[in-house]
């Protein structure tokens, strides 16, 4: 028979199984169409502090054709779209005669084809662009630069080890539109500085930077990836987070002082980070085929408002990356609020085991034994916890037998029975809470290490050895003519051997005969749940039980 305790885990594991699909539908939505962040106040220097000796004040560039109304909407077929190509030791890009981002290719990161991440495409069931900026003046004036003929100003092919520019104008000494893009060798995107000069504003004296469609998918699992798609706006001191979810649509518009907007997927964010705070920004987000096309691209669009009397000058930041810690950081404005790292409980571990990675990682070459070491660490930490854990439970394990007797002489009578069996526990000096207390102290840990592993871009496309050779996705050998549920529909290596490792430690530590059952369920339901993480953190629980079983064999009972 089973004890209630029993009874009761094997329904809550039962609820579980069964909710876990709906789970996982929730967290991986089908993909939303576009999303419309804001801008905000910006720590950027000044325009002058940052743009290289060498590149001329936008003011000073000489003029092309008339800038107002339909002078400056030439023939569509008149654009390049490689009107001007620049490399970057992190990144390529290739800007049209429209002024508008035509490509943009990470030289470090690759597709799982090989060939470098392009961060500007088309969805192909819309046709609409992800990736890039526009400009909106308002209907009266200029709602798009697309086909806008500009002449280059200042041209550069390589940017290497300073800062660098190009100038692209459109207009006459009266009335001109100028973009100045600012590179950097060391940082991803660039700083963009919109000049206007002698246009007649809208009645509402704005205009808008807007972004394109956020960041395409670039990982094989697209529902999966777009669970972590979102946009945000930091409005005042808040991080507003905006996820389409399940839906069709969303949208979302906020006024106040807007330091920047962003939309990010698994591993690559988009950002536009105003130098002074922008007024009001605007975050839509769209997906026409939640019913029929679940895999299609999540699309953000967002846009930062701008108050404007025809003339101005602004500069932004984009930063156009890597979901890096670091990157974000330098990119300042407060970019690395945006990285999900548990409740507040849980974020100082969750930002040490990153630090910790990151630093073994500039270390060791290869991030599995980055996780073999990093496994040895916590368990080394984790000492005094887990030996008060395992002496409790060996003390429990040697009064097993005279429990047994103790239940038999007073079956009758459970009062007595449990009056008797707390008896003996006092007399022999054992506390039955002992060895659940240190484990909860590692809850937080360990929570903080499943959100750390899960999104790291540390260990994307990073190889182990032999049959794993993506850390960051499951270690599938054999695929499936068919679903399991929960478990999927292919078969990864590691989980089988974490669920043996599991199985042997539960075998050791569960004595009691009315528990017996939890130590083949709970290996079986550990396995099912982990054979869709990613390798690296299943590589890491298994290493976890090898040392735990370790543990086991050199702890000894302290004589009493």
């Amino acid at each position: 028979m089973f004890d209630k305790n029993t009874i009761l885990a094997l329904i809550i594991i039962g609820i579980i199984l069964l909710m876990t699909p709906i789970y996982y539908r929730m967290i991986n939505p089908p993909p939303p169409e576009s999303e419309t962040p804001t801008e905000a106040p910006v720590t950027t220097p000044p325009a002058q502090e940052v743009a290289p000796e060498t590149t001329p004040p936008p003011e000073t560039a000489v003029a092309t054709a008339p800038v107002q109304s339909a002078t400056l909407l030439p023939a569509l077929e008149n654009l390049d779209r490689e009107f001007v190509h620049v490399e970057t030791p992190l990144f390529s890009i290739n800007i049209g005669s429209n002024g508008k981002i035509a490509s943009y290719l990470l030289n470090k990161y690759k597709t799982y084809r090989g060939n470098p991440i392009s961060l500007v495409t088309t969805d192909f069931h819309t046709g609409r662009p992800i990736g890039g900026f526009d400009l909106d003046f308002g209907q009266s004036v200029l709602e798009s630069i697309s086909k806008v003929q500009f002449e280059k100003v200042r041209d550069i092919e390589k940017v290497e080890n300073r800062p660098d520019s190009v100038i692209l104008k459109a207009g006459n000494d009266t009335t001109a539109l100028t973009l100045t893009y600012v590179f950097y060798p060391d940082r991803y995107g660039f700083d963009l500085v919109v000049n206007t000069k002698g246009f007649i504003p809208t009645a509402q004296q704005i205009y808008q930077v807007k972004w394109k469609g956020g960041v395409p998918g670039t990982e094989p699992d697209t529902l999966r990836e777009m669970s972590y798609c979102k946009a945000y706006a930091y409005i005042g001191d808040v991080l507003e987070k905006i996820s389409i979810g399940g839906k069709q649509r969303k949208d979302f518009q906020a006024t106040g002082q807007t330091h920047f907007a962003a939309a990010r997927s698994k591993y690559f964010m988009a950002a536009v980070i105003p130098e002074t705070a922008a007024q009001a920004v605007e975050i839509h987000a769209r997906h026409p085929g939640v019913k029929t096309r679940p895999t299609s691209p999540i699309l953000y669009d967002f846009a930062l408002d701008r108050s404007w009397k025809g003339s101005s000058r602004d500069r932004y930041k984009v930063y156009w990356g890597p979901v890096d810690l670091r990157e974000l950081r330098s990119a300042g404005a407060g970019l690395e609020k945006t990285m999900d790292w548990g409740w507040t409980i849980i974020k100082p571990f969750s930002m040490a085991i990153l630090w910790s990675l990151q630093w073994l990682g500039g270390v060791i070459p290869n991030y599995g034994i980055v996780i073999i070491v990093f496994s040895i660490i916590v368990k080394a930490v984790l000492w005094p916890l887990t030996r008060k854990s395992q002496v409790s439970m060996k003390k429990m394990a040697a009064l097993q037998p005279e429990i047994k007797k103790l239940r038999e002489k007073h079956k009758a009578n459970p009062q007595a029975m449990n009056k008797a069996i707390m008896g003996m526990y006092k007399e022999r000096g054992v506390n039955p809470a002992s060895g659940c207390v240190p484990l909860i102290f590692q809850m937080p840990l360990l929570y903080g290490l499943f959100i750390t592993f899960r999104s790291t871009i540390e260990f994307r496309q990073e190889p182990f050895i032999l049959w794993i050779t993506d850390l960051s996705r499951p270690d599938y050998v054999l695929d499936l003519p068919f679903t399991i549920p929960l478990y999927g529909a292919a078969v990864a290596i590691l989980p089988l051997i974490m669920g043996a490792t599991q199985f042997v430690m539960s075998k050791r530590t569960v004595t009691d005969p009315n528990q017996k059952m939890m130590v083949y369920i709970m290996p079986v339901f550990m396995t099912l749940i982990f054979n869709q993480f990613p390798s690296g953190l299943t590589l890491y629980y298994t290493l976890y039980n090898v040392w735990a079983l370790l543990e086991q064999r050199l702890i000894k009972i302290p004589e009493s």
